[in-house]
């Protein structure tokens, strides 16, 4: 039982006239080019982000009034791989959240619950006992997700120094936990 159309099917509907197939066989090498070059071999994959830049192109209600459809696929292509990469990320980031918090299954059962409230304070008062420019750059990085260069322009300071401070905060962190721990 297939859910829709294949790539191709979609492809070849949306190609009316052969607009479609014309600017693909013009651009696909480039466009995958400018991916691979900008973003490296993936995730995702460079070839995967030239079909989706074509289908979101060929989706496109009324691609005559697209100006520059080069332009218009190298947006495409950049903005997919910009959203894979902060889904990535998310991910990671939850995955390194259950790590740090100690959740090995998804029960939330009372004991589960009291444990993680009481992990969440400790790692609440190892926070506000960090110094003022370490506690801001893990909230910055871990709570509204900026990266360390964002970071750096807001804060004027070097990428490395925020990278080095942020896992210092990390550090104080499982610190804090891995004493609690032990007692």
């Amino acid at each position: 039982m297939r859910s829709g159309p294949t790539s191709e099917e979609y492809f070849d509907a949306a190609n009316s006239g052969g607009e479609v197939d014309r600017l693909y066989r013009a651009y696909k090498d480039r466009l995958r080019r400018y991916v691979a070059r900008s973003f490296g071999a993936g995730p995702p994959d460079p070839e995967d982000v030239v079909q989706v830049a074509f289908e979101k192109f060929a989706a496109h209600e009324d691609r005559g009034s697209i100006a520059n459809p080069e332009a218009f696929l190298a947006t495409s292509a950049r903005n997919y791989v910009l959203d894979q990469r902060r889904r990535l990320k998310v991910r990671a980031d939850h995955a390194d959240g259950e790590r740090i918090l100690g959740a090995d299954c998804d029960d939330f059962d009372a004991e589960r619950v009291v444990s993680a409230k009481e992990r969440w304070g400790i790692l609440e008062r190892a926070i506000q006992d960090m110094d003022p420019r370490r506690q801001e750059i893990l909230i910055m990085n871990r709570i509204h997700g900026l990266s360390y260069a964002e970071i750096a322009r807001r804060l004027h300071c070097s990428p490395t120094l925020v990278k080095t401070l942020a896992a210092q905060a990390l550090v104080i962190c499982e610190r804090a936990l891995r004493e609690a721990d032990s007692e």
